[in-house]
């Protein structure tokens, strides 16, 4: 059950029920906070930066095969690259472009509450 509600994105399962990941479909073009950019300006590869209500709570995040935590699902764990700007939202950076992942994955992000994820369906488009 989802007891969280995050504004414009979504929520985030906290409440023990073992309802496990809360989905939430990137849109291109409809601004949500979370932001899928699949070549940076400053080195070419993918950056993915998370809504600027989750600043400060998101412990890791990471490009996975499915909507799941999953050690075996995971292509990728990002690494934090701050949170100071474009608009206070946590970045996460990674070793390749986006169009290195593929099509139909999921970046989750792991906070206090609980995972929340988002469906990436193609890795060299941007998402936001």
């Amino acid at each position: 059950m989802c007891t969280v509600l995050l504004a414009g994105f979504g929520c985030i399962d906290d409440d023990g029920d073992g309802g496990g990941v809360q989905e939430q479909a990137a849109q291109d073009g409809e601004f949500t906070g979370f932001l899928w950019k699949p070549r940076s300006e400053s080195n070419g590869r993918l950056v993915v930066l998370l809504p600027r209500e989750l600043r400060g709570r998101v412990n890791r995040a990471g490009i996975y095969s499915s909507p799941t935590t999953s050690s075996d699902a995971l292509i990728e764990e990002g690494r934090f690259a701050g949170d100071t700007h474009n608009g206070a939202r946590p970045h996460y950076r990674f070793e390749g472009s986006g169009a290195s992942y593929g099509s139909d994955i999921w970046v989750v992000a792991q906070t206090d509450a609980g995972p929340l994820s988002w469906n990436i369906p193609n890795g060299a488009s941007r998402w936001d």
